[in-house]
């Protein structure tokens, strides 16, 4: 008898934890920001249209629904803009660290079941 450890070519093969190099950053949602600044810019087009001067040529309907037009293209641009100018400022403050992975798909031990 030898006292060698009884261990399997298959088990020595297999390491379930590894190290990876990673960034963490925190971005911006582009579609929450051009969502709000369509909105934001639709209801100042709308304002803007409603008490702005009126016209002899055209409707009041015809000059709100212009400018809510309008404004909501400019809105939806400006916010796509800010982040934009959000998610380059956001690459100045990302950080790079280590993280230890476990592959909990190699055993065959899951739990629940």
């Amino acid at each position: 008898m030898s006292s060698v450890p009884n261990h399997t070519p298959e088990s020595a093969s297999h390491d379930s934890s590894r190290q990876e190099n990673m960034t963490i950053r925190r971005a911006p949602n582009l579609l929450a920001f051009l969502i709000t600044g369509a909105i934001l810019g639709a209801v100042a087009g709308f304002l803007f249209g409603l008490l702005g001067p009126s016209s002899l040529y055209y409707t009041r309907g015809s000059i709100v629904g212009f400018f809510l037009v309008i404004g909501l293209i400019v809105g939806a641009g400006l916010g796509s803009v800010v982040s934009l100018i959000i998610d380059r400022i956001s690459l100045k403050r990302r950080r790079d660290v280590t993280a230890q992975v476990d592959d909990v798909h190699d055993s065959g031990d899951r739990p629940g079941s």
